[in-house]
């Protein structure tokens, strides 16, 4: 009997701390609030300041973001990269603990009344951040948020870090978009004409003008360097648009794409300002700011493009060179990948290296059709196959009315005499083991 009537009991306190625990008036235990991520997706705008006086606001616009602020008629565009790294920071961003709840007055003593950065973000999801001084253990800063009012957290150093960034920070540097692989021609001009066009001729890239140079191949080197100082190197800086053009116009260039979209760029100088320059774009609002060297690689005469190597030489085949001296005549072989003097058999070193160099040689200026009085052949340079055909021919001649480090190059087929430097002649003539 004594066993059924605790039995009894003990169902009738089961049913009462049910009853009691559903109650609405039970008071519920709370866990510790949780730091709240931000949906980057639902984000369209993110508005930032930065101790009160930096502040602008990252705009979402169809095709990217634009950096909105005072002073800016028109906002400048974004770089699509560091808005994500921005907004993955803060939907991936995790508080380092919580401090607990504190009181508006407390904020003072937290650095959140006058606060390092204030973050908001709008659109699909609306949420503030407010970040204040640095936590005294050096392991972050004090933080509060919107969604979670009064509650305090510290936040790590590189979550902060990454947060903290001016206006300037976000600005597309980059002074032409695409791809280099999808342009179809290039053009550089001044004082509205233009000096010179390439146009692509499969892997490579030719003159249509000047007529002089239609049809002659630009310097893959100089292509790609152009390219890469175009629309790989990043501007300076970026400053607002004026009402007034900023200075006399330097050089202007215009792309042309496969898909026939037209992209320019026009460069200016500024007044008193000798080390930097101003261009704007049509990829972008405001002007950039340049340093000379970047403008110097940019603005290329058509020479200067130009591909200007005097011969190729397929090294590969050479077997045999003849240097003729004065009076002298040398004769090198090449015998299983090495160099030796035909006559006596010793080795020659550094002949591989002269042709590649050879190959690289470039004319300074163009060619001429006629050499002055003036100039003495010093050298004369022929290079066979292994069955003993000549496969080019290389005059040089020493000319007092050159610069000392300049001599005339000729190929002897009437091609001209071209005037390049003389390094590879001297040393050539310190190789070459001539009788004295």
């Amino acid at each position: 009997m004594l066993k059924r009537f605790l039995i009894f009991l003990a169902l009738v306190a089961i049913i009462c701390g049910a009853f009691y625990l559903s109650s609405p008036e039970m008071p519920m235990l709370l866990s510790e609030p949780v730091w709240p991520v931000v949906q980057s997706q639902q984000v369209d705008r993110v508005d930032v300041c930065r101790r009160g006086k930096d502040c602008f606001s990252l705009v979402r616009k169809v095709d990217g973001w634009n950096v909105v602020q005072q002073g800016w008629l028109t906002a400048p565009f974004a770089e699509t990269a560091k808005v994500g790294a921005l907004l993955d920071v803060l939907s991936q961003g995790q508080a380092l603990r919580y401090i607990g709840h504190i009181t508006e007055k407390d904020g003072q003593q937290y650095g959140l009344l006058a606060p390092k950065i204030r973050i908001a973000t709008g659109g699909g999801q609306a949420l503030s951040l407010t970040l204040g001084e640095e936590a005294p253990s050096g392991e972050g800063f004090f933080a509060l948020n919107s969604q979670d009012q009064g509650e305090l957290f510290i936040l790590s150093n590189d979550f902060v870090r990454q947060c903290d960034f001016p206006a300037g920070y976000y600005f597309n540097l980059q002074l032409l978009s695409g791809s280099s692989d999808n342009i179809s021609s290039i053009s550089l001009g001044h004082g509205g004409a233009f000096l010179w066009t390439l146009v692509r001729q499969k892997d490579q890239f030719a003159f249509s003008f000047p007529a002089p140079l239609a049809g002659k191949t630009a310097s893959s080197g100089e292509i790609d360097l152009f390219l890469h100082s175009l629309m790989e190197t990043p501007a300076k800086g970026l400053v607002p648009e004026a009402s007034d053009l900023p200075g006399i116009t330097v050089c202007s260039v215009e792309v042309v794409f496969n898909d026939k979209s037209v992209k320019k760029l026009e460069v200016f100088e500024v007044e008193g300002g000798k080390d930097y320059y101003l261009a704007n774009s049509t990829v972008q609002n405001g002007f950039f700011v340049l340093s000379k060297e970047h403008v110097d690689q940019l603005n290329k005469t058509a020479f200067g493009m130009r591909k200007r190597s005097v011969l190729s030489v397929e090294i590969g085949k050479v077997g045999s060179i003849r240097v003729l001296q004065g009076n002298q005549t040398f004769v090198g072989i090449k015998s299983d990948k090495n160099w030796e003097s035909f006559e006596d058999r010793k080795p020659l070193l550094g002949i591989d290296m002269s042709l590649w160099r050879l190959n690289e040689l470039k004319f300074e200026a163009e060619p001429i059709s006629e050499l002055s009085s003036s100039a003495v052949k010093v050298m004369e340079l022929e290079l066979m196959n292994v069955d003993g055909s000549r496969i080019d021919k290389v005059l040089f001649f020493s000319d007092p009315e050159l610069p000392s480090e300049r001599c005339w190059l000729s190929l002897g087929d009437g091609s001209g005499y071209y005037h390049v430097s003389n390094k590879l002649l001297e040393d050539l003539q310190g190789q070459i083991p001539l009788r004295k």
